[in-house]
């Protein structure tokens, strides 16, 4: 079995170590919800669109998302002064607040679980899937017209 292939494997399995992360976020904001609520917060002001792309989703997914976060009052609808006929998004303060509890309880979680490990390892294992994060990416960003001129 080729090395990329046992890899593919552990990321299968991977999946439920996200999961009981994830399991310690506010239950009303699900992961979807916490993901596309930390795209908010993280590059406020955007626009659904902008969510869309970050999360890489369609655009009614991320319309549902949006109005979920919206209607429980996480997210702030306001009007794009450049395009009167947008709207523009950003965590409310009760949003920054359940997503910071959010966060600070996976960390935990996952501080608990890495109890055996050292700092090192941790930071090691860190960049390393940063570093597949971003192969990925690359891997399955839409073409630049540079290489549709190639």
């Amino acid at each position: 079995m080729p090395p990329s292939e046992d890899l593919v494997i552990a990321l299968y399995r991977l999946g439920l170590v996200r999961r009981a992360i994830e399991r310690h976020a506010l239950t009303e904001l699900g992961s979807q919800g916490f993901t596309a609520l930390a795209v908010i917060q993280r590059h406020a002001p955007v626009r659904v669109s902008d969510v869309a792309e970050q999360l890489s989703v369609t655009l009614p997914v991320a319309s549902r998302q949006v109005a979920a976060l919206v209607l429980a009052g996480y997210v702030e609808r306001e009007t794009d002064p450049d395009d009167g006929r947008a709207q523009r998004l950003r965590a409310s303060e009760s949003g920054t607040r359940a997503l910071h509890d959010s966060h600070r309880r996976m960390v935990e979680t996952a501080t608990e679980a890495l109890a055996g490990w050292s700092d090192t390892e941790i930071a090691a294992l860190a960049a390393q899937l940063e570093r597949l994060r971003e192969d990925f990416a690359a891997l399955t960003a839409p073409a630049t017209r540079q290489d549709d001129a190639a």
